[in-house]
């Protein structure tokens, strides 16, 4: 009945089917290769898996990522972040990534991040005489800071898939979130003084002040978020529709600039984001329910603990597994396949379940940088009009620090469980 599963599955992939419908078609051909089991049990589950309070966040961070990325929020975040540390050599590419990690902490959404910051800086980095390939990547390698930065949807996404608390979830993806994101400006720099771009700006303390005062408004929406999950004052859920009312105050009402026909047009954007994500987390309730009444992760962890029971390695092997993955699926949809096989395995051998989650989901992020399907890359193309063949050579330095953070994040737990034990 596996075996059936995944030859499908592989095979519609393979066919240029969906997706999602690709792992519908499985399982539907699974079940009814079993025939012991009621068609209408596929239905069952995937309604079973979307009636759900907490996932209820997710549409909710999605609208409000679209109203971001579409409004002048982003835009002052990016002048602040410009006016903080343009004075450094490659100020421009540092700003891209401080805006990505603000922007991250707002929408949750790594491929919102790159079309709400990279129409912005792709431009000003070009204008100031950074090559295009280099705009592109810095853009499209620090937007995958917002699947780790809360409030994530990938991180709400596996909390739902192991049962984890998602306020401790949120905590332990901050500051792997800011590794890779040191880590990007590291590379940043280097490339700089190796090519000779990026001169120095002056720093200009009107400039700061201006710009701080500019994006204040915004800036209160990270701390609102984060702030009242953290504290326990609302849930996710509340606090993503908190956010969207304050977002929808701050610019129909303070900054004026949203018209009915702008919104209309939001809600559709994201409509699209949502309905794929949703039909693909139903999916993914019926692809683990099957791989559990057919006892997988309990019969791959028996034999993986025989044959492989040190950590490092299963640490290893999920990094190579989630970077294979990442090359054919989004993180999402690998991050929906993976969990339920490899978290069983990993709390068998002494993982902690926010340590796993993290590592999982920091090797699947790179995914969004990896072709053939890497999102944010043909998003960074298109903005910097720069094709794909000329990105891969210059992303290779990026790449390798990105492996780099996440082999920090595998071996060193405490990047990852400092935050987390502080708030408990």
């Amino acid at each position: 009945m596996i075996a059936i599963l995944f030859v499908v599955f592989f095979a519609s992939l393979m066919a240029s089917v969906p997706v999602v419908f690709s792992l519908i078609l499985g399982c539907v051909v699974a079940l009814l290769w079993a025939g012991h089991l009621p068609g209408t049990i596929v239905a069952q589950q995937m309604v079973a898996a979307v009636d759900s309070s907490p996932l209820l966040a997710i549409p909710l961070f999605i609208v409000f990522g679209e109203m971001v990325s579409r409004s002048s929020l982003g835009q002052r975040l990016v002048a602040l972040c410009q006016a903080l540390v343009g004075w450094i050599r490659g100020g421009l590419a540092h700003a891209n990534v401080m805006a990505s990690i603000f922007f991250g902490g707002i929408s949750g959404s790594a491929t919102a991040d790159t079309v709400a910051v990279g129409s912005v800086m792709i431009p000003q980095m070009r204008k100031r005489g950074y090559p295009a390939d280099f705009s592109a990547i810095v853009t499209c390698t620090s937007s995958v800071i917002g699947n780790l930065i809360p409030p994530s949807i990938d991180l709400i996404i596996f909390a739902w898939l192991t049962g984890t608390a998602v306020d401790q979830l949120f905590a332990a993806g901050v500051i792997p979130g800011l590794v890779i994101g040191v880590a990007i400006m590291i590379m940043s720099y280097w490339t700089c003084v190796k090519k000779g771009i990026g001169e120095r700006e002056p720093f200009r303390f009107s400039v700061l002040m201006r710009t701080s005062v500019a994006a204040g408004p915004t800036l209160l929406l990270p701390l609102i978020i984060l702030g009242g999950i953290f504290t326990g004052t609302f849930t996710v859920t509340e606090s993503a529709a908190i956010a969207l009312v304050f977002g929808l105050f701050l610019t129909k009402v303070v900054y004026r600039e949203m018209s009915r026909g702008q919104f209309v047009e939001i809600l559709k954007a994201a409509m699209i984001s949502i309905g794929s994500i949703m039909l693909l987390i139903a999916a993914a309730k019926v692809f683990g329910w099957i791989l559990t009444i057919e006892r997988v992760p309990q019969e791959l962890t028996a034999f993986l603990l025989t044959h492989m029971n040190a950590k490092p390695l299963f640490a290893i092997a999920i990094i190579l597994v989630a970077l294979v993955t990442g090359c054919f699926l989004t993180p999402a949809t690998a991050l929906i396949v993976l969990t339920p096989i490899l978290h069983p395995i990993a709390m068998a051998m002494g993982f902690d379940v926010l340590h796993f989650g993290i590592l999982l989901l920091t090797a699947l992020a790179l995914g969004h940088v990896t072709p053939p399907v890497g999102l944010t890359l043909f998003i960074a193309s298109g903005l910097s009009q720069t094709p794909i063949d000329r990105l891969i050579k210059p992303l290779m330095p990026f790449l390798a620090i990105l492996i780099v953070a996440v082999l920090l994040v595998a071996f060193i737990p405490a990047i990852t469980l400092t935050l987390p034990n502080m708030i408990r």
